[in-house]
């Protein structure tokens, strides 16, 4: 399928539209689409505008609060939890992550759990707002299942991401931002949405035999075997569980059941490295950084990069020369 480049302020005011149309307060859609269209610029269209139809849906049918009000309930100088009130998970992130680095600066560290959300769209947004604040940052969410465990020929886990963010004195924060999935299942939406096909060892058919077709899709895999299976588990019980939340088979699905509230978990922690290690970890940062670029690379590779340097160069690239959104959902967006 075609692609068509959209300038950001064009995206932006489109992506809004629906979602006010749908029912959100411009604020609030104001940052949901602050999210999704970050989601775009770097990369991650399946975390961005492309979801905009299924939040209308869902909004549409009840299964979203379009008139969350938000609480947080302190439990300690350095914990919070904030109930989401079952809105939209982009405002209900975006304010614990703020909460969290009000608590970091006054204590050095502010653990914020999440509960009664959604999908809150890409973790490194969350990440980079902890970042620009000075703060050292750490985010994960659960989601429902469509990933086989290791081993296994049947659903279990949620891609669950998990994502990391560290300030670099002079530069763009270092941000790591992944599923636990071999791939996220939003890029799985992606390759059937633009006609593409998805890479070997990613997923597997109804009888359990790996699959490069996204419309044969079954399951996803974890990436790495058990490994990705163990910090799987570790999420949902970070999340879910720790919230006394659905966890699994037992979550809500994104896609279906859409008249019920998703009651999802989330979890962000911030770090302020001035009052909890070193006063001078940014600058540090930016050593670690330069040196992993100076090291030899493998015959074939032109550099070494630091996690997010090609989202940081797909971003200036959108800058100059729009974004790129698949027909499909632009036809969506205008209409």
């Amino acid at each position: 399928m075609t692609t068509v480049h959209v300038k950001e302020a064009e995206l932006k005011g489109l992506a809004l539209n629906k979602l006010i149309a749908a029912g959100l307060d411009e604020t609030t859609a104001k940052e949901v689409t602050e999210v999704l269209v970050h989601a775009d610029a770097t990369g991650v269209h399946s975390h961005g505008v492309m979801r905009v139809e299924h939040y209308c849906e869902r909004l549409a049918k009840g299964g979203l609060n379009p008139k969350a009000t938000f609480s947080i309930e302190q439990v300690s100088p350095s914990v919070a939890v904030l109930d989401s009130d079952d809105g939209m998970g982009h405002s209900a992130l975006i304010a614990a992550t703020k909460h969290g680095i009000n608590l970091a600066s006054d204590t050095g560290l502010g653990f914020v759990s999440v509960k009664n959300t959604s999908h809150c769209g890409a973790l490194s947004y969350f990440m980079e707002q902890a970042t620009s604040a000075g703060m050292i940052a750490i985010g994960m969410t659960q989601t429902d299942t469509c990933v086989a465990p290791h081993g296994g020929a049947a659903k279990f886990l949620g891609t669950n991401p998990i994502a990391f963010g560290f300030p670099v004195e002079g530069s763009t924060p270092m941000i790591i931002d992944m599923a636990t999935s071999a791939t996220a299942y939003g890029k799985l939406l992606h390759a059937k949405e633009t006609g593409q096909s998805i890479g070997k060892g990613l997923a597997i058919d109804a009888d359990g035999n790996e699959t490069t077709d996204p419309h044969k899709v079954a399951n996803l895999l974890p990436f790495g075997g058990h490994k990705g299976s163990g910090i799987a588990l570790a999420i949902d019980a970070l999340t879910g569980i720790l919230m006394g939340a659905n966890f699994g088979n037992h979550i809500v699905k994104m896609y279906g059941d859409y008249e019920k509230m998703r009651k999802l978990a989330s979890l962000v922690i911030v770090i302020d490295p001035k009052k909890l290690g070193n006063p001078m970890f940014a600058v540090m940062m930016a050593t670690m950084v330069k040196e992993l670029h100076e090291v030899p690379p493998v015959p074939g590779v032109d550099k070494v990069l630091a996690p997010n340097d090609l989202q940081v160069a797909y971003r200036a690239e959108c800058d100059l020369n729009g974004i790129p959104v698949a027909q499909g959902v632009y036809d969506y967006l205008v209409s």
